[in-house]
């Protein structure tokens, strides 16, 4: 019987997921409103801009994925010239233009750089992870580490800019983001560094004379792809509201200053249940908790969709209530992933499956992005300005309404994929 991971090791692997998470919300949240309100781009240029560093990310994540499996001995080398990339556009993103350059351009290659990043580190941590330990228990339990960590960042993401613009200038408040950012960054990397070091062969795959090349199409239109689907459904589901969210506690619900409260309910709740679900997926199976969650997510917020202006007690316990499933989101389908390549003997493709699930949330963001932005520009909605009874109904329907529709989608699609293929998990023990 193997030895369990201690949980010093698993601190200092987990520990990374932190700062990347906290970086992920200013990014994809904070940042287009912060260039929309402050900055004065146009909402609708800002959606554009988003949709089009997606569409670049479709093109680098397998190239990402490809090299890293390529270059295998020097992957933590790749993992230190991500988390440069990702400081340097951080910076860029929240210190604003430069050097005379256009706010837009500013803004789009600041983002280019930062989402770079994200994706190299991302990448590979979330392979290392699936790949650390052979056994699915083992792999669900490394997974819940890493995005307990992630949630933990998520929080301090989501109060910490609402509480800086209570006594300071929005500018100022992302400068000092940045910096806490970047601090708990270097943290983490150190303690990284040292579980490299300690576990040398935890992240190294065996090279097969037969390896294939780039097989980021191959694997997305292989024996996966309904598991593919689901994880776009469900992220586009997500990506959504996230997007939204400002806008809507803002301008239809005028309560904005209980923004970071709101965000903190959510993601305390998912932090919360993650070990929860952790311990449902071993009685009944990744898949069924998973399938599960999906479920509760469409009963709980659903609740968003009857809301009217002012409501905020009963958005808060939307929000708590909605959160607690995010835990499964987050934790289960990377180790789900670990066992689809484990059973289908793909070890030597596995960051290039990696990369597949980390550039579909990205997709599923600029998607959100592109068209919600879009539509809110087509409807007139103009941000933190007053706004006409029907162009909030159309902000209502688009926030809440349509995010669960497509969950249900998920919810079949998981549902149908389960029971044609039966517990993956379970043909691996």
């Amino acid at each position: 019987m193997s030895v369990s991971p201690s949980r010093l090791s698993l601190f200092q692997y987990s520990l990374l997921a932190l700062p990347l998470a906290f970086a992920s919300l200013p990014l994809y949240i904070h940042a287009p409103d912060f260039y929309t309100r402050d900055l004065g781009m146009n909402l609708g240029l800002v959606g554009v801009i988003l949709l089009a560093i997606r569409l670049f990310d479709a093109i680098q994540d397998p190239v990402i994925g490809y090299i890293s499996d390529k270059q295998a001995k020097r992957r933590f080398s790749i993992i230190a010239s991500g988390a440069g990339m990702l400081v340097s556009g951080m910076a860029a993103v929240f210190y604003g233009p430069q050097f005379s350059i256009s706010t837009p351009l500013w803004f789009a290659l600041s983002m280019v750089l930062a989402t770079t990043g994200f994706s190299i580190v991302t990448i590979n941590l979330n392979m290392i992870g699936g790949f650390w330990r052979d056994e699915p228990e083992q792999r669900t339990r490394i997974s819940g580490w890493r995005e307990a960590f992630a949630l933990v960042g998520l929080l301090i993401a989501s109060v910490l800019p609402a509480t800086l613009q209570s006594f300071m200038s929005v500018e100022e408040s992302f400068h000092i983001v940045f910096w806490v950012f970047f601090i708990v960054m270097i943290i983490g990397f150190i303690l990284f560094a040292r579980f490299i070091n300690k576990i040398p062969s935890t992240h190294k795959i065996k090279k097969s004379k037969t390896q294939k090349g780039l097989s980021f199409l191959p694997i997305f239109l292989g024996p996966n792809r309904n598991f593919f689907i689901v994880c776009f459904l469900t992220h586009l589901a997500a990506a959504i509201p996230a997007v939204m969210v400002l806008f809507f506690i803002r301008d239809y619900l005028n309560a904005e200053k209980f923004a970071g409260l709101f965000l903190f309910l959510y993601f305390i709740s998912g932090a919360l249940l993650m070990i929860v679900w952790v311990k449902i997926s071993h009685k009944i199976g990744k898949e069924r908790a998973w399938l599960m969650s999906m479920l509760l997510a469409v009963v709980t917020f659903i609740g968003a969709f009857f809301l009217q202006p002012g409501d905020i007690i009963a958005y808060g316990v939307i929000c708590a209530l909605s959160g607690m499933a995010l835990g499964a989101d987050l934790a289960l389908p990377p180790s789900i992933l670990a066992d689809r390549v484990t059973q289908q003997k793909s070890e030597t493709e596995a960051t290039q499956h990696y990369a597949l699930i980390a550039f579909i949330p990205k997709v599923a963001i600029a998607v959100s992005s592109g068209v919600s932005f879009l539509i809110l520009d087509h409807l007139g909605f103009m941000v933190g300005k007053q706004n006409s009874p029907e162009v909030m109904r159309g902000v209502l329907i688009l926030y809440a309404l349509v995010p669960c529709l497509i969950k249900l989608i998920a919810a079949y699609t998981l549902w149908y994929t389960q029971k044609s293929e039966g517990d993956i998990d379970a043909s691996n023990k």
